[in-house]
């Protein structure tokens, strides 16, 4: 190396003379070989370097210098090579660890047997200290002053009569699954919340939820089937679209911007109907009707007002929602 100062470019160890880094053992004059602990100075990419080991050449360990050819090292001449002990090498069981286990089998099936003969108590026999089963019997009322046996007791029940559950009766509506020929589109509020017009939201229990379809919706029948045959007293529904909303300051009243529902007529499965008219009253209109079961509701819609006026004119007729008034059973 002419006597110059260089350093290791493995481990950056300063060395003058010879062909080895003598911290290292790496050859002088050469790249590293690991560019993950030392990465070359080109190499600007930013990356995520997997080093388990220390980072800076103060803190790497010395290197066991490279191999130097030698001479072989004096060993014994016939000293077999260690092996390591194989399956096939190992020496089998003897003769006497069969015996041994022979007698232990021999003295757990002695103690076995005498166990079940004798009982774990050794008074009297092992079904000795099992309790007997004692059949039970029927007992009278009179005789004991218990309760009759369950035999008794289900035939007691199985031949009472029938008990019919009534009540008051309720807006059955939220029960039926309602549906209608067409309704409008979805749309958006004016706080861009996603608004329905669909069938379901004539029995949801809301007023400031509506079924509405474009025009007018003479003619259209609506369909509500009850889960089970209901007798209906009242029946009745909110005949616009009964919300207010509010945007810059202003209130957009779609009761009166949209078309209302002026008539219907109400059908039953028996072939009656009863027909309703409506004011202009944006909350629940009903009548009484003769005490009608049935498990379809069917309702025409007969007449409807002009489109609204103003800023929420609407040319849709609107329905907010519907009631059916009865019992079941």
């Amino acid at each position: 190396m002419d006597g110059q100062t260089e350093r290791c470019a493995h481990c950056g160890t300063p060395t003058t003379e010879g062909r080895f880094c003598t911290n290292c053992g790496a050859e002088l004059g050469t790249e590293p070989t690991n560019p993950r602990v030392f990465p070359s100075p080109s190499d600007t990419a930013e990356r995520v370097y997997a080093v388990s080991g220390p980072l800076f050449a103060d803190e790497v360990p010395p290197a066991a210098p490279p191999p130097v050819a030698s001479e072989p090292a004096n060993e014994p001449a016939n000293e077999p090579a260690y092996l390591a002990p194989t399956p096939h090498r190992q020496q089998a069981a003897g003769p006497g660890l069969w015996v041994a286990v022979a007698a232990a089998l021999a003295v757990v099936l002695l103690l076995g047997g005498f166990l079940l003969l004798h009982g774990l108590g050794g008074n009297g026999d092992a079904t000795g200290s099992t309790p007997p089963i004692v059949p039970t019997s029927n007992r009278s009322p009179s005789s004991t002053g218990s309760p009759s046996s369950p035999s008794s007791s289900a035939s007691t029940i199985s031949s009472s009569p029938t008990v019919r559950v009534t009540g008051p009766p309720t807006n059955v509506a939220g029960f039926a699954r309602a549906s209608a020929p067409r309704h409008a589109p979805s749309g958006v509020d004016f706080g861009g919340r996603p608004v329905t017009y669909v069938a379901a939201n004539l029995i949801d229990g809301r007023n400031d939820t509506c079924w509405r379809t474009p025009g007018d919706a003479t003619g259209t029948e609506l369909t509500f089937r009850l889960d089970q045959p209901t007798r209906l007293s009242r029946v009745g529904l909110v005949n616009g679209y009964s919300k207010t909303a509010y945007a810059g300051g202003r209130a957009f009243d779609w009761y009166h911007g949209n078309r209302r529902v002026l008539a219907v007529e109400w059908l039953f499965d028996d072939g009656s109907s009863v027909t309703q008219r409506f004011g202009d009253d944006r909350n629940l209109q009903q009548i009484r009707i003769s005490p009608v079961t049935t498990a379809v509701v069917r309702l025409r819609i007969t007449a409807v007002s002009p489109p609204g006026h103003g800023r929420a004119a609407r040319d849709d007729t609107a329905i907010s929602e519907v009631m059916l008034l009865g019992r079941t059973g």
